[in-house]
């Protein structure tokens, strides 16, 4: 059985990656370099944390990923 038919991100080589990686790459690089006020930094930890909680409430015991 194969999943290649379901797996069309991913490349077939490591440089084929790298390729298709290269557009998200170069997203998250403008995102680092630019300026987040306090608030908006609050904003996102809340964010991620509602994210973290969201993800957890959906594993079973045992198998968390972010709660203790």
């Amino acid at each position: 059985m194969t999943f290649a038919p379901y797996m069309k991100h991913y490349g077939k080589t490591v440089e084929e990656q790298i390729e298709k990686n290269k557009p998200l790459m170069e997203w998250l690089e403008q995102q680092m370099k630019e300026e987040v006020t306090d608030e908006e930094a609050e904003a996102n930890r809340e964010a991620l944390q509602r994210l973290k909680e969201t993800i957890d409430s959906f594993r079973p015991e045992g198998h968390k990923l972010f709660s203790k």
